[in-house]
């Protein structure tokens, strides 16, 4: 029994943790279909850090998410192929108490017509970061 016991302790986490993987859409019901434009060579790279988030890129002429992923601790994803526009990147993630926090940039990115290439984002406090964020409520991040 403690050998059954053991071998729960030591994998429960991973089996937690491990439900989702990066890149996954896990809010394709509250989003509607992504948006992506072929012609537009463009991308937005998030860097995360050490905790899960969900990353939701919206459009704010058409006030609308365009793209959403899950990306795990320490991993990155690019979102590719973004439209013609002005955007802003919406987050959520879980403390280690379970409790939500949700948090939206304070600049926005501009793809004009033609663009090649994209932003990185690297999710970690920085002093010299030239990207700041402002809370929302979870209403915010999903409308």
């Amino acid at each position: 029994m403690k050998k059954i016991l053991f071998i729960l302790t030591l994998f429960f986490p991973l089996l937690i943790f491990s439900q989702y993987y990066t890149g996954q859409r896990v809010f394709s019901e509250k989003f509607p279909v992504e948006v992506i434009d072929n012609k537009q060579d463009t991308y937005i790279e998030i860097k995360n850090s050490n905790i899960d988030i969900i990353v939701a890129v919206k459009d704010l002429s058409k006030d609308i998410v365009i793209q959403h992923a899950y990306i795990k601790a320490k991993e990155n994803y690019k979102f590719k192929n973004i439209p013609v526009g002005n955007y802003i990147c919406m987050y959520m993630w879980t403390d280690l108490l379970g409790n939500r926090h949700y948090s939206i940039d304070d600049k926005s990115m501009d793809f004009p017509v033609n663009q090649i290439g994209g932003y990185e984002i690297t999710m970690e406090k920085s002093v010299a970061g030239n990207l700041s964020q402002s809370a929302i409520d979870e209403d915010d991040f999903f409308n």
